[in-house]
């Protein structure tokens, strides 16, 4: 199931664009895909730090939650992201 996640298609259906540039060129959407990490993490981080008792352990569930159901989308997102940077598109 988590296998079909990181699948992607050999080309574009649309444009035909090769998605297979070079060796390693997905690596670089991890740094497209951070900042969405941490949009996601920081609040509750944040609700973790000022919380007493065991509900820090209470956000810390949800935090880890909270990545794992939207891990598909920042994956994705990444990819976006940074096939966008380095191609150019024509209109």
């Amino acid at each position: 199931m988590f296998g079909e996640l990181l699948k992607m298609p050999k080309e574009c259906s649309n444009c035909k664009l090769h998605y297979d540039m070079e060796p390693g060129f997905w690596l670089g959407s991890l740094w497209t895909s951070y900042p969405i990490v941490i949009l996601i993490e920081v609040p509750f981080l944040f609700a973790a730090l000022f919380a007493d008792g065991m509900m820090v352990w209470g956000y810390f569930t949800m935090m880890i939650v909270a990545f794992l159901i939207a891990w598909p989308l920042m994956l994705r997102l990444g990819r976006s992201i940074w096939i966008h940077l380095n191609v150019r598109y024509q209109s």
